[in-house]
């Protein structure tokens, strides 16, 4: 039997394969945990557009951190970003959650008031 896979889904293959790999994973926490420097949470009315906009912006970064990943056509399918934005809420989501509460904000306001319980 022979089974026909896309290229998308060869590349989520690809780094399913490598998820347990420390230097991988690292580099990707440290792609999340740089994205809080240009992910401004006074900037987000909620907690869900902002993990949502950081996500997904930090998603995109990896992706072309990596040549296999991008392709020679320099294109990425939604279903490859959809994968490793799981991967990012799996793995760092408290990180997230952490980072948004603990932002100060201008005295009116406090983003833990739009933080979801």
């Amino acid at each position: 039997m022979r089974i026909i896979i896309t290229e998308s889904q060869s590349k989520i293959l690809w780094l399913r394969r490598r998820l347990n790999d420390r230097e991988l994973m690292d580099h990707l926490k440290d792609i999340v945990i740089e994205g809080f420097d240009y992910t401004d949470p006074c900037n987000y009315g909620d907690y869900d557009s902002y993990e949502i906009n950081l996500v997904n912006d930090s998603a995109v970064t990896f992706i072309n951190s990596y040549d296999y990943l991008i392709g020679k056509e320099q294109l990425f399918s939604d279903e490859l970003v959809v994968f490793v934005s799981n991967v990012i809420v799996s793995k760092y989501r408290s990180r997230i959650e952490q980072e948004y509460r603990d932002c100060e904000c201008d005295e009116d306001e406090d983003c833990s008031d739009y933080f979801r319980s």
